[in-house]
């Protein structure tokens, strides 16, 4: 089983999402939060869930999908981290992610 470590700015790009999405759907918020939370809770029983994150031609960053959102994260040895939160619509800039 794989630890999962939240990286600062992951977290920060989580309760940021919520805070804009309660403005106007407070449940909503709260059952998005949860089941993003959900799906990265995958990660430990199946770290290679999530496909390779495309801007990235050096394959370091995998990433899952959560209705418009991707969670960018990493995986090495029996650790996974997720780096960030991003909005699929959205440009990655992969260095930003270092």
């Amino acid at each position: 089983m794989a630890r999962i470590i939240w990286a600062p700015h992951a977290m920060d790009d989580l309760r940021a999402l919520i805070e804009y999405i309660s403005r106007d759907a407070p449940m909503a918020a709260r059952r998005f939060g949860q089941k993003l939370v959900a799906r990265v809770d995958l990660l430990a029983n199946h770290p290679l869930l999530g496909g390779w994150v495309s801007e990235d031609p050096r394959h370091r960053y995998r990433e899952l999908r959560v209705g418009r959102y991707r969670v960018i994260y990493r995986v090495e040895g029996g650790m996974v981290f997720v780096v960030a939160i991003h909005h699929g619509a959205r440009l990655l800039d992969v260095e930003s992610l270092e």
